[in-house]
């Protein structure tokens, strides 16, 4: 047995919240960012989209899994795009797991942090290409009445490993996402 085996549960065990009532919700988001290159080059991007699209390498879909006041999260924040014309299909998928947790849940706009790791893929008729990311997030967050849900805005860095075999170079967005999650 590898040493992860064990190290992961344990690390997942004491990092996880007290018992309680399981809350989930829905989400999406609208996105600004500027995408930058590590690359060496001088490229750069500015996206604007509602929602945030697997094709500026965002996610836009939100569902989150957390405590019954939200207060401790783990979001999986996904996008699509498949496109098929005249036989031939390319799509991307991107992915991030996230852990979120809110301070001061008392105050009206409340303070959050996220961190998260995740993949883009993308894939044509004759190629497949997979890179990992990561990204760390903070911002605020207002309940709505009557705990229905919650609008927020985050200020958020991310990274998107380079793939050679697509020629993509490495990619930092740094971004505002403005959203809103919907409590179930």
């Amino acid at each position: 047995m590898s040493r992860w085996n064990a190290l992961v549960p344990l690390a997942l065990f004491l990092l996880a919240p007290p018992a309680g009532a399981v809350s989930w919700s829905l989400g999406t988001q609208f996105g600004l960012a500027s995408i930058t290159s590590g690359a060496g080059s001088r490229g750069k991007s500015t996206v604007v989209a509602w929602p945030s699209s697997a094709l500026t390498y965002e996610p836009g879909l939100r569902l989150t899994c957390g405590s019954a006041r939200h207060e401790y999260d783990v979001t999986l924040d996904t996008g699509l795009l498949l496109l098929d014309e005249a036989g031939s299909t390319i799509s991307l998928l991107v992915g991030m797991a996230s852990y979120q947790q809110v301070f001061r849940r008392e105050w009206p706009w409340s303070p959050f942090a996220n961190v998260g790791v995740g993949l883009y893929r993308e894939e044509a008729a004759t190629r497949t290409h997979s890179s990992f990311r990561f990204g760390t997030g903070a911002g605020v967050r207002h309940v709505v009445r009557e705990n229905h849900g919650a609008l927020r805005a985050e200020v958020r860095y991310d990274e998107l490993r380079g793939d050679r075999g697509s020629g993509r170079p490495r990619l930092h967005t740094v971004g505002l996402r403005l959203g809103f999650d919907l409590w179930l």
